[in-house]
């Protein structure tokens, strides 16, 4: 099997974004283990960035790890054999950061397997979220393998499409439910983090302030905070919207994201209102 880093952007932007990346020394051998667990679109492969002079690698093996991932889930794949998978995925690369957005599925599994682990969750605003995961759906849809479409319906539900962007009528009506179905796996899956993460060897960072809590980062893994690139905490920023939340119904979108991200968003982003967030996100011109 091969090592894939997927960064779910087009292939200029990617080339792009590399040739003007630093490129550092990492040692040669595993230094700690620490894992990210928080869901895709909360800056996975800014985590990665930040652990660039170390084993650091974002979306290890993508396609093989959600493969064992959704087989488990349909009962293809024992507990025992997906926890095996997971052993042996580690010990592939002798990671220093696996920072992979599918790890947030099975962190109790992680968490167990690796008692000497330590994992960074980083959260984002449900709003922000999905305005971001719909919008990097819609880009990469088209260019996307067949594996790939069928993750991002983990996300999106039935009614995304790969070919939606194309289809403007049909992403107006389909819109709503993929909105819900993102803030239902938003709530869900952060709700399943926080119950099973290891809380002695976690830290939990608002993925606005992950540029700044780089020394907290640094601390949880014992190694200085000037061996960490900060220069690469903000990287995979997208640059194509799409501006469907500013087509939903508001009063609709207000009330489902307070049915499902209502408790947790008071947890964390307590000032945050959708309207803040549509102000501060104008509809694209």
């Amino acid at each position: 099997m091969g090592v894939v880093v997927a960064t779910g952007e087009p292939a200029a932007n990617i080339a792009m974004d590399r040739a003007s990346l630093p490129v550092y020394a990492r040692p040669a051998t595993r230094q700690f283990r620490a894992f990210n667990v928080g869901i895709a679109k909360t800056g996975t492969r800014s985590v990665a960035g930040i652990f660039a002079r170390y084993r650091s690698l974002h979306e290890l093996l993508f396609p093989e790890t959600v493969a064992a991932l959704e087989a488990r889930e349909r009962g293809a794949k024992g507990d025992a054999d997906f926890r095996a998978f997971l052993r042996w995925r580690d010990a592939l690369c002798d990671l220093d950061m696996d920072s992979s957005s599918y790890n947030c599925h099975y962190v109790d599994a992680l968490a167990e397997e690796f008692p000497d682990a330590k994992f960074v969750f980083v959260i984002r605003d449900c709003f922000g979220w999905l305005d971001s995961m719909l919008n990097m759906a819609l880009l990469i849809g088209p260019i996307s393998p067949e594996w790939l479409v069928g993750y991002l319906g983990r996300f999106l539900g039935p009614s995304w499409e790969a070919d939606l962007a194309d289809r403007p009528a049909d992403l107006r009506r389909r819109a709503p439910a993929m909105a819900e179905a993102g803030l239902t796996y938003w709530a869900r899956t952060n709700r399943f983090v926080l119950e099973h993460l290891a809380m002695e060897r976690s830290l939990i960072v608002r993925a606005s302030e992950l540029s700044d809590s780089l020394p907290r980062v640094a601390a949880l893994v014992g190694v200085p905070a000037e061996t960490l690139a900060p220069e690469l905490s903000r990287l995979h920023r997208g640059r194509t919207k799409y501006g469907i939340l500013h087509d939903l119904d508001f009063a609709w979108l207000a009330e489902i994201a307070e049915h499902y991200c209502g408790e947790l968003m008071r947890e964390f982003f307590p000032r945050l209102t959708l309207a803040d967030f549509l102000r501060s996100h104008p509809r694209p011109s």
